[in-house]
């Protein structure tokens, strides 16, 4: 039961944080500036591709360690 407690409060604590917004590599957002737009759309493409495994594997550990505690 103390474990369901645990996880509400966590998602209350995650869900009522405030938006964090990110920096932005200058130096980057220009390089891919210059880039023609199907380049531009790639980058986009690999970002949402990249995002996507590391959720996959967050929660394929959080599963596993789940399992075997």
């Amino acid at each position: 039961m103390r474990r369901f407690y645990l996880s509400i409060v966590a998602f209350l604590v995650l869900a009522i944080s405030s938006p964090v917004h990110a920096q932005g590599c200058s130096q980057c957002r220009d390089n891919v500036k210059q880039t023609p737009p199907h380049v531009q759309a790639a980058y986009r493409h690999a970002i949402v591709l990249l995002g996507g495994v590391a959720a996959m594997i967050f929660t394929g550990t959080l599963i596993i360690i789940k399992r075997n505690s």
